[in-house]
């Protein structure tokens, strides 16, 4: 089963760029969610990393990792 998360990634005032990464993420999260979800984190100003608060949205992804495990033999 795959692992799917969430990232935001957002501008600061200092410009520096910042991600928050939800794991286990809704594999049916939309774009159009995600962006209300960003608004409202820039909307609400409660993270300000390094004392720089978040100014725009960057980016958001939805990302799905498969692993695969492999059985190891002894020779």
């Amino acid at each position: 089963m795959p692992e799917i998360k969430a990232t935001m990634a957002f501008r600061r005032a200092d410009g520096k760029n910042s991600t928050i990464t939800v794991t286990d993420a809704n594999a049916g999260l939309t774009a159009a969610t995600l962006n209300t979800v960003m608004d409202t984190i820039l909307t609400k100003n409660v993270f300000a990393p390094e004392a720089s608060d978040f100014t725009e949205k960057v980016s958001g992804k939805l990302i799905s990792t498969t692993t695969q495990d492999f059985a190891m033999i002894t020779v």
